[in-house]
């Protein structure tokens, strides 16, 4: 029985490295919906608001060894931060510090790196740095029991700005077949200082993947 034993060891260990192979060339799809909370620069404040933040993403990934994989990944999300107190000048002429809201959306491109640490049950690590651009919409400020909104009411029209970001997430994937992988990550962003508005975020993401093996 000994030998039995030890043959059918050595035939797991040869099939689960096999298997372990198969990672290396493959190609890859995801599409994530994500969510979580966001910390938000404006230019009416010197506080940064506070808010929910949530949206979609699609990466493409292309791995040349078993354990990690090239990827570039677009992301567009909507958020909604408040904020304590911001100077503006109510319908042109009356200046004053009130609380105030924020809507913005976001568009975000970014390439990293994924580490990718087992075989069926995949614990993965990725980093990536990219560019985001953000629209600012107009303040909604709350001042004497009232809402002032737009440009005419508030004097703070809409805003473009442009961020350099880097990103981390820790997360854990299921391979459910050769095809389909799913999984769930904690994901953090982060805005370069001194470009754009301030921009954090951290939150979960959950996501799918369909890979294959092109021959290129």
């Amino acid at each position: 029985m000994r030998p039995l034993a030890a043959l059918a060891a050595v035939g797991a260990i040869v099939g689960a490295a096999s298997v372990a192979r198969a990672d290396r060339r493959e190609a890859s799809v995801h599409v994530h919906a994500l969510g979580g909370l966001l910390s938000l620069g404006d230019a009416a404040s010197t506080d940064a608001g506070s808010g929910a933040f949530g949206g979609l993403a699609a990466r493409a990934s292309y791995a040349t060894a078993n354990s990690y994989q090239y990827d570039a990944q677009l992301t567009l999300g909507y958020g909604r931060a408040s904020f304590d107190r911001g100077d503006f000048m109510l319908g042109g002429s009356t200046a004053v510090e009130a609380p105030f809201t924020v809507a913005a959306q976001a568009a975000r491109l970014d390439g990293g790196v994924t580490l990718r640490l087992g075989v069926q049950w995949i614990p993965t690590v990725r980093v990536a740095v990219g560019v985001q651009g953000v629209r600012h919409a107009s303040p909604v400020v709350t001042f004497g029991g009232l809402e002032y909104s737009g440009e005419a009411e508030t004097g703070q029209a809409a805003s473009l700005a442009l961020n350099l970001v880097g990103s981390a997430t820790l997360g854990l994937d299921y391979r459910v077949n050769r095809r389909l992988i799913v999984g769930a990550a904690a994901a953090a962003t982060a805005s370069v200082p001194g470009v754009g508005e301030p921009w954090r975020e951290a939150g979960v993401t959950v996501h799918a993947a369909y890979y294959w093996y092109p021959r290129w």
